[in-house]
């Protein structure tokens, strides 16, 4: 395995994805999914250039499909049948929460599979990025270990969360992030040894479904 593949934290790899699921917060439906969206989308870019290197625009796109959660087509129906819903989730403020903090331990895990595969060389080309994208989506479908607990704990202590993502978008910073980014640093390597098990899962997925990695 080479030696740049860690489980190590660095902000850098993990801000998108945590504003990403802290968007999740935001108390006013639709602009909730328009932010969570924006960050979600610079994940895989971000990892990329935490390490100096950047992704192809094919790969780009075979890692953001099916992220849109129906585009356009379903605004109709989302203004119709979900609004009523979202509306509910921000009253009852507890399911809130506990989608948050799904999404932020997805948004974690997806943003360190991308960072595993990157480094193995499995996102050079679509192809094998089709592969990797398949073999993440298994790990995560199957996900446990420390990450939700660390991301409980994260959400719990979040306050004026919306402010700091409006700022966060246009390329500030916040000291609700910066405490944030102090948390995760401060718990990330109780996530050590289940993110090594994880990286092995994503391994053995990758060469099961038949993937080849670029010669080192």
């Amino acid at each position: 395995m080479p030696s740049e593949r860690t489980t190590a934290f660095e902000w850098s790899r993990y801000a998108d994805a945590t504003l990403a699921g802290l968007s999740v917060l935001i108390p006013v439906p639709f602009m909730d999914d328009a932010f969570e969206g924006f960050f979600r989308g610079r994940i895989p870019g971000a990892v990329a250039r935490a390490r100096g290197r950047t992704l192809p625009d094919d790969v780009r796109a075979v890692l953001g499909e099916g992220d849109s959660r129906g585009g356009w087509a379903a605004i109709p129906l989302r203004l119709t049948l979900g609004l009523a819903k979202r509306l509910s989730r921000k009253v009852l403020y507890f399911l809130t929460i506990k989608t948050a903090t799904d999404r932020l331990n997805q948004y974690w895990t997806r943003a360190f599979l991308i960072d595993q595969g990157l480094m193995a060389g499995h996102l050079e080309t679509a192809a094998s990025a089709r592969v990797a994208r398949k073999a993440m989506d298994e790990v995560l479908a199957a996900t446990s270990g420390p990450l939700p607990r660390i991301a409980r704990q994260v959400i719990a202590s979040t306050r004026n969360v919306w402010p700091a993502l409006r700022r966060a978008r246009r390329g500030e910073d916040a000291e609700e992030m910066r405490q944030v980014r102090t948390q995760m640093e401060g718990r990330w390597d109780e996530a050590a040894s289940d993110l090594r098990s994880m990286a092995a899962r994503y391994d053995a997925a990758y060469a099961r479904m038949g993937g080849t990695a670029k010669p080192a």
